[in-house]
């Protein structure tokens, strides 16, 4: 990482950087970051026609977000980008500079894009010449986090840090003190939206392992063993029948694959009839749906069985492809319940878990029990039916012991009997 020489800083870019000191402090998104930036940069008088800003994050589903400003509009792209396989990237990211300086850990380059003896090694050049662009200036900063993405690690930007090109329309190009400015100034951008990505960083972490509102809990404090909050809520407990039995069959690697292309049914389901996952439990996993103080429980039951049907489908449409590729296929069993119980932190001094806890819950588990002696997909007990109301294709199943009960217990079920599918 190049550091700027501050103490040669002319008075002009004194403010832009005193400004970054405190956008950063400020935790400003990274898309007002860049904007500013840029909006500042020009009227310190250096001639920006066109910025790209990219940042590397750890999230599931985005391997970076790419933010692109241009001088007569402003803030005009704002992109997430998938991981790939690098056998899989776009042509045009593979014939990128900015790839390139990733890949061969280049922290600089430069082009200018006009005069008789320029030469254009990336077709992006000979692209920005024609729009009428003179210079490109680019510089990448690793903000020293790295982190273990196998074959997808190749180098030492390959971790979270930030690449950003700057181009401009000015006659000949920058000028030498455009370009002794810009490596001043870019590293406190970096060091800006460092600050800016932590905060990011934790959210999407913390959600991808925890679920969007226990993350928002966790970091707002809720950190100590032993806070919790008793809360109403619906339960959906999921498990894979016969996933025992395939696992002891299948390599690790497809296993994975399979259990998350159930999952992948599931999850989604939950999420947009309002749940959230807290724990994945092997091949299962428990969901929530809370109650808030007074709220009427019918509406929310009524959406965690439209998940449930939801994922039911999901997973019928699932079977019929893979039993087509000639592959296992797996029942899904569900329980739902509602109940009392406590939401918080739970574990050892040192490392905790933010999930439910409480008899409901183990009820919930129990009734999962359930579904491959009654052969049924999806068991409900009674406090749940009862506060979803009629009309929902609920029919009672009889009663039935669940361990830690003292009586048998109502349960119930479809009026339409969905034979699960076993494993073949």
């Amino acid at each position: 990482m190049m550091i700027p020489n501050t103490d040669a800083m002319p008075p002009s870019d004194i403010p832009v950087a005193m400004w970054l000191v405190k956008a950063g402090l400020d935790d400003v998104s990274p898309d007002m970051l860049v904007a500013d930036f840029c909006s500042h940069v020009l009227e310190a008088g250096i001639p920006l026609e066109r910025v790209f800003v990219g940042i590397a994050t750890l999230h599931p589903l985005v391997r970076a977000r790419g933010y692109t400003w241009v001088e007569k509009g402003g803030l005009v792209g704002n992109d997430a980008m998938p991981h790939r396989d690098p056998t899989d990237e776009p042509e045009a990211w593979r014939a990128s500079p900015l790839r390139h300086m990733l890949a061969n850990t280049v922290p600089e380059m430069r082009q200018r894009l006009t005069g008789p003896a320029v030469h254009y090694d990336f077709p992006v050049f000979a692209e920005f010449a024609e729009q009428g662009l003179t210079d490109w200036f680019a510089q990448a900063h690793n903000f020293g986090w790295t982190f273990d993405q196998g074959l997808f690690v190749t180098d030492r930007f390959a971790g979270i840090g930030m690449i950003a090109s700057f181009t401009t329309i000015r006659p000949g190009g920058f000028s030498d003190d455009h370009v002794t400015r810009l490596r001043r100034l870019v590293p406190l951008l970096a060091l800006a939206m460092k600050a800016s990505m932590l905060t990011r960083l934790s959210r999407d972490v913390t959600a991808a392992y925890l679920g969007g509102d226990a993350a928002n809990r966790v970091l707002s404090g809720a950190i100590r063993r032993g806070m919790a909050q008793k809360i109403d809520a619906a339960i959906l407990y999921a498990d894979l029948r016969g996933f025992t039995a395939l696992a002891d069959r299948l390599a690790i690697e497809p296993l994975t694959e399979t259990l998350n292309a159930y999952f992948d049914c599931l999850g989604p389901a939950i999420e947009r009839h309002g749940g959230q996952v807290l724990k994945f439990l092997g091949d299962g996993l428990l969901a929530s749906f809370q109650l808030q103080v007074g709220q009427d429980a019918g509406p929310v039951c009524r959406a965690v069985l439209a998940a449930a049907d939801e994922a039911q489908e999901a997973v019928a449409a699932l079977n019929a492809a893979r039993e087509q590729a000639g592959q296992p296929v797996l029942a899904l069993d569900i329980a739902l319940h509602r109940g009392e119980v406590m939401y918080g932190n739970v574990g050892t001094g040192t490392r905790l878990d933010f999930t439910l806890i409480g008899p409901a819950v183990n009820e919930a588990a129990r009734l999962e029990n359930l579904c491959a002696s009654l052969d049924r997909s999806l068991v409900v007990s009674a406090s749940f039916a009862k506060a979803a109301g009629a009309g929902q294709g609920l029919v009672s199943l009889g009663f039935h012991p669940l361990r830690g009960l003292p009586e048998p217990q109502e349960v119930f079920g479809r009026d339409r009997v969905s034979q699960p599918v076993g494993t073949t």
